[in-house]
């Protein structure tokens, strides 16, 4: 698996999944990928091991921001996706919301069909993130 940073990642899935969208949908998944952005910086850390939060924090005394963006790739960004469906993370607004999971949802299976996470080796953090999906799916629409 090449390793390549969760910023050029998230930049290219967020890009191809907006090209061609109306305007609306496009400031959609801009609030999403915003979000998770916040999202990996303030929580990231707690989704990785203790050698990869030591690293972190290493890399947050240089650059505070975006950390998680700049040193980390697919494998740990999958594992951090089920955290980022809980309710705590979940946007207030509903249609921001239901982008928000459709996103992630089709985030996993994207890094999967490139092959930047190994689906088999993963299993696991797959079926997590889309365990949330479906749970986040029926909480957003109750």
């Amino acid at each position: 698996m090449t390793q390549i940073p969760v910023d050029q990642i998230l930049t290219r899935y967020f890009s191809a999944s907006a090209a061609g969208r109306h305007p609306a949908t496009v400031e959609r998944y801009g609030r999403v990928f915003n979000h998770l952005r916040l999202f990996l910086d303030q929580e990231g850390h707690s989704t990785v091991s203790v050698d990869t939060a030591a690293l972190l924090a290493l890399e947050r005394q240089f650059e505070p921001a975006g950390a998680f963006e700049r040193v980390l790739g697919a494998e740990e960004l999958v594992f951090a996706l089920p955290r980022f469906l809980s309710g705590a993370w979940l946007l207030p607004d509903f249609h921001d919301r239901l982008a928000q999971i459709s996103l992630i949802s089709r985030l996993v299976q994207w890094l999967c069909s490139r092959e930047l996470v190994d689906s088999r080796w993963h299993r696991h953090a797959v079926m997590q993130t889309r365990a949330a999906a479906e749970k986040a799916r029926r909480r957003a629409t109750t």
